[in-house]
């Protein structure tokens, strides 16, 4: 049986479940860098955002491929 909070369905519909998340984390670490008043926790969550960003474009490029776009 599958977990309740697993998504269902093709390759594609699971990465685009999860470039859904990724977007909203970036969101939400962009929102939180605007505001917050003390530098090293801008700074962490700059980090945080960033890395959701690599996140985003690593699982755009693998819907890619999987559509046959290169």
């Amino acid at each position: 049986m599958r977990p309740k909070n697993r998504p269902a369905g093709t390759p594609i519909d699971i990465l685009t479940a999860a470039l859904k998340k990724e977007r909203e984390a970036y969101a939400f670490y962009n929102q939180l860098i605007g505001s917050s008043t003390v530098t090293v926790v801008q700074e962490l969550l700059e980090q945080l955002r960033d890395e959701e960003h690599k996140h985003i474009l690593l699982i755009e490029g693998k819907i890619a491929r999987l559509k046959g776009v290169r």
